[in-house]
């Protein structure tokens, strides 16, 4: 039977794979640096923390781990199946294009789809992308592949118009959606794609190959209410406890800070009702998910309708944990009680500075006094703090940097990232690049304070020198990721422990590698051997 579409969530790009692509330009700014103190090596392959925990595991229980956070069901998969299955399109989805690449070779061989479309969330590089465009077209070269979301938005914002046609050719898709939402799009698409002569020109909010061309259409924004159907069919791994489910009640941010982009992308902020959350909140407790994560950039803004929030979680009893970002400038005592109350695990605080200067040039709309209340109030409700820190952003001086370390070991996040400041071009800070001298591009900058691989040294001793938080790296590893192994029998202590090691062995080239090297390699990789929860978790999949 023929298929409409197929929808393809992340593919998680192995770290041995990302760092060949790199390394040519390992002295060009701070991104290979960056790999470095994201990274280890374990029989003389490069890992990434994400690997490096399914490696322990695998190790420490000796059987091998199929855990991963993208057995999470992928939010926009499984949001847009629904909203194309009520519309009567049949759809098809691969959760994780690694996890699920035999199921789409065998759709794509036998169920000849109209279209595919490939989701760029979380992907920040076109070469994740072009992997799975390769693979679909060896496998269907007729199929028409479709690729929308963040990083084709960011594409289309960041740069003009030849180097994004030159970006989108190198991912090889036949049409890109350029628009903050794209359901609508995406279905119009698939209407189109059945007549006998498609006319794609008349779709809004896409480019799309002709002949060598990519050429534009029109942009009309979708502004599709998120009470229009809150209610996700989510789907999970057969025979997989239960993982966190993403919610999401609102796009956008209320804030604008100065070294984020996302404002603009995301449009004017659209909010979910309370009502429709209700129902959203009910149908996953009623799958019997015990853990949940909230995407929203700023939950707790306004910090009434958050209390609200709140409050009905804990009238409907549903004993959720769960995780959201959230704005400790936008708090009050209150709010850390309802959260305690309300279940809530943990939280990543955009911290970004530990000094109040660079924190006004980010326009962050907090200082660093009200940060370290916020944080004694977190530690005082047995809630987990993420922090987020960054080196290098405009005004920053080795001084400034030193007050962002020192922040981190006063305030004492459970987990903290470091990392250095990525210039993205179109942020509201770009505005005052001259003031700045700021010149340059990603990992690879300097303005009249400090420069990338300035910064990226400061990181790298930092991560090694902070002795009362634990680092984990952001790059594919967060508070949410921590949650997903929670909810599979992991524990707080071996995930404290894990990271503590970890510094230990990041920012080593492989002819670096010694016996101490090893040995802490060695610690690493039996961190959860006596976890019974995890061990039987494994064992019911490896009979």
């Amino acid at each position: 039977m023929s298929l409409d579409c197929i929808l393809i969530g992340f593919n998680d790009e192995k770290m041995e794979t990302t760092i060949k692509r790199i390394e040519p330009y390992k002295n060009q700014g701070a991104a290979y640096q960056h790999m470095l103190t994201r990274s280890a090596i374990v029989d003389g392959k490069r890992m990434k923390y994400s690997e490096l925990i399914r490696e322990s595991i695998s190790t420490s229980l000796g059987m091998e781990s199929d855990l991963s956070i993208y057995r999470m069901p992928n939010m926009a998969v499984h949001y847009i199946r629904q909203y194309l299955k009520k519309r009567d399109i049949s759809v098809e989805i691969i959760n994780n294009y690694n996890f699920g690449k035999k199921r789409l070779q065998h759709l794509l061989k036998t169920r000849e789809p109209l279209l595919v479309g490939v989701s760029s969330t979380c992907i920040v590089e076109s070469a994740p992308l072009r992997e799975m465009v390769d693979f679909i077209r060896e496998n269907n070269p007729y199929v028409t592949i479709v690729i929308g979301g963040p990083f084709i938005n960011s594409i289309n914002y960041e740069y003009h118009d030849q180097q994004q046609k030159y970006l989108l050719q190198r991912m090889g898709a036949d049409i890109f959606i350029h628009e903050r939402q794209g359901e609508n799009t995406l279905f119009r698409i698939c209407l189109e794609l059945k007549k006998e002569n498609p006319d794609l020109g008349s779709i809004p909010n896409i480019l799309y190959r002709d002949g060598n061309e990519i050429k534009r259409t029109i942009k009309v924004p979708e502004n599709i209410s998120l009470d229009a159907d809150p209610i996700k069919e989510f789907t999970f791994y057969e025979n997989h406890i239960k993982p966190p489910v993403y919610v999401r009640t609102a796009i956008s941010c209320a804030l604008n800070c100065a070294f984020c982009r996302y404002p603009i992308l995301g449009g004017e902020l659209m909010y979910m009702e309370l009502e429709s959350i209700e129902k959203n909140l009910d149908y996953i407790y009623s799958l019997g998910v015990k853990y949940l994560v909230f995407v929203d950039d700023s939950l707790n803004i306004p910090i009434e309708r958050f209390k609200s929030l709140l409050k009905l979680m804990i009238r409907k009893k549903y004993n959720f944990r769960w995780c959201s970002f959230f704005r400790i400038s936008h708090s009050d005592e209150e709010t850390y009680e309802l959260m305690e109350e309300s279940g809530c695990l943990g939280v990543i605080l955009g911290i970004e500075s530990g000094n109040n200067t660079i924190l006004k040039n980010m326009d962050k709309q907090v200082t660093r006094e009200k940060f370290l209340f916020g944080m004694e109030q977190l530690k005082k409700h047995n809630i987990i703090s993420y922090a987020s820190c960054v080196i290098g952003f405009p005004g920053e001086t080795v001084e400034t940097a030193r007050e962002t370390l020192q922040f981190i070991e006063e305030a004492k996040p459970v987990f903290y990232d470091l990392q250095t400041w990525f210039y993205e071009g179109a942020v509201p800070i770009a505005k005052e690049k001259d003031y700045y001298q700021l010149t340059g591009y990603g990992y690879d900058w300097s303005h009249k304070d400090m420069n990338s691989a300035t910064a990226a040294k400061i990181v790298s001793d930092g991560i090694k020198t902070i002795k009362n938080s634990a680092f984990m790296p952001s790059l594919s590893f967060n508070l949410w990721s921590f949650a997903y192994y929670l909810s599979q029998g992991a524990t707080l202590d071996e995930f404290l422990s894990f990271s503590n090691i970890f510094k230990n062995v990041i920012d080593y080239e492989k002819n670096e590698v010694d016996d101490a090297y090893k040995e802490n390699i060695k610690k690493l990789m039996m961190v959860f051997k006596d976890n019974q929860n995890l061990y039987d978790n494994l064992k019911m999949r490896n009979v």
